[in-house]
């Protein structure tokens, strides 16, 4: 019997990968929802479309994503990102479904050198990563049957529809045209492939793993790190000046170091099959390579 699965955010970057990839399984029945049949903020919307079905397995992957938008608007963060969190978690628990939630790895101050485990004490700098903190503990706090996978500097074929494009796709698009290219090399991070992260969050429900996962690539890189190598991989001869972070000042503050890593990872159940999120530059190169 497959399991019944309900996909909030389905159109989003990660969402439409989580779409292909387990459609492409006969173990799910997967229920694909966008804003349009689902708004998340009001929970008599979220319980007439969860309620009216047996789901076994609800993914949360909404979230109000613009960093800096969220510091103008921070009832929107909280309504989206904690509030919506709230409401799917509380229609799961009416369920018993389990209650996946993507998080991110902005709940982390990025004060260290070390990347960040599920045991580093997460302490968010601005109202995106308080926001989807908060939606964190409410999602623990409302259900016993949870699982928390945080991501980060996620890159798609969909895009960020919230944000109108990726990291990678804009630096090439930038490349092409000619246009100079300054890229911060003091803030460090975990690229997360969303095909990967989609293959790894199929894994984690077949082993029937809860609690809070870190779901990127391995390895970590700063962005102009991770811009040049884009350009190689996409052969392009354009040069890229590496500057500090001071030079591109925002209205939220960015961690300088929010790299993932895992202490879960590699998986491996009981018929010894192994998983484990490949390199970030590997995925990105699958990333170059499937754009041809």
């Amino acid at each position: 019997m497959s399991i019944k699965v309900a996909l909030i955010g389905a159109n989003g970057q990660l969402g439409s990968d989580i779409v292909k990839h387990f459609s492409q399984s006969d173990r799910y029945d997967l229920t694909p929802l966008t804003r349009a049949e689902v708004d998340i903020t009001q929970p008599e919307s979220v319980n007439k479309v969860l309620g009216a079905q047996n789901f076994d397995v609800v993914i949360n992957s909404a979230a109000y994503v613009r960093v800096d938008d969220c510091e103008d608007h921070p009832q929107i963060a909280f309504d989206v990102n904690a509030i919506g969190a709230l409401n799917i978690a509380r229609a799961c628990r009416d369920i018993n479904a389990l209650c996946v939630y993507i998080s991110t790895d902005y709940v982390f101050r990025g004060s260290y050198p070390c990347p960040n485990n599920e045991n580093v004490f997460p302490d968010p700098i601005n109202i995106y990563g308080i926001s989807k903190l908060t939606g964190e503990h409410l999602v623990k706090q409302t259900t016993e049957r949870s699982l928390i996978l945080r991501i980060s500097s996620v890159f798609g074929k969909a895009g960020s529809r919230g944000k109108g494009g990726n990291f990678v796709e804009t630096i090439i698009a930038k490349a092409k045209a000619g246009a100079p290219l300054k890229v911060v090399n003091d803030m460090f991070m975990s690229p997360t492939y969303t095909p990967d992260a989609a293959q790894l969050l199929d894994s984690l429900l077949q082993i029937g793993r809860t609690g809070i996962i870190h779901g990127a690539n391995r390895g970590k890189c700063s962005w102009y790190e991770f811009a040049t190598t884009a350009l190689k991989l996409a052969n392009i001869d354009h040069p890229i000046e590496p500057v500090a972070s001071s030079e591109f000042p925002t209205k939220a503050a960015r961690p300088m170091n929010s790299a993932l890593i895992s202490f879960h990872l590699p998986l491996q159940d009981n018929s010894a099959r192994r998983f484990e999120m490949r390199h970030w530059q590997e995925a990105l190169a699958d990333y170059i390579q499937s754009r041809d």
